[in-house]
């Protein structure tokens, strides 16, 4: 097995862990899961009732801050739960990339089609020698990249974690909208 590969599987294996512990010290606990709840359940009203078109303007206006605050509130409050576990997560990772370095320091794990510039060379040379080509990777670039990727892979078909749909602005969201409102 090549070095790239067997880096990229050590990457899987510690983003695994990872949400693991997240799920563990976090994901599992009846205080988020009442958190998420909540806040799936403020997200459904407030777009029922950005949808009501009947009743005061005024008073509507209120209704609808008045969940968005709500959802704020239980979104800062899931925030503080999930603080913990990112510690725990970081110092797994940080002890993974300094494992990573020491197994397979100075050894070239792959190859970019392009020379990168400058500024991003210091990151995909960490841990090569001098004289390694321009456009090798060390293990320690393979291994962050992968653990990002296999991270955002796992949260998106695990859906441990809070929704997220709504927590972005609209244009983001939505852009269609915002391209055909300024057409009309």
């Amino acid at each position: 097995m090549s070095a790239f590969v067997q880096v990229l599987a050590l990457s899987l294996l510690a983003s695994s862990a990872s949400e693991a512990i997240s799920y563990a010290l976090v994901y599992r606990t009846e205080q988020f899961q009442a958190l998420k709840q909540k806040v799936v359940q403020n997200e459904i009203r407030l777009e029922e009732e950005k949808q009501n078109t009947a009743g005061n303007g005024k008073h509507r206006q209120r209704r609808i801050e008045s969940i968005e605050a709500q959802l704020s509130a239980a979104r800062s409050k899931a925030s503080s739960l999930q603080l913990r576990n990112m510690l725990v997560v970081a110092l797994i990772q940080l002890v993974s990339v300094y494992q990573i370095s020491a197994m397979y320091g100075g050894v070239v794990v792959g190859t970019l089609p392009f020379e990168p510039l400058s500024v991003f060379r210091s990151l995909t040379h960490r841990g090569l020698p001098e004289d390694s080509p321009s456009n090798a990777c060390s293990a320690t670039f393979v291994f962050v990249l992968g653990g990002l990727m296999f991270k955002a892979l796992l949260d998106r078909y695990l859906q441990l974690g809070m929704p997220k749909g709504s927590s972005l602005p609209k244009w983001v969201t939505n852009p269609e909208d915002i391209i055909g409102g300024t057409k009309k």
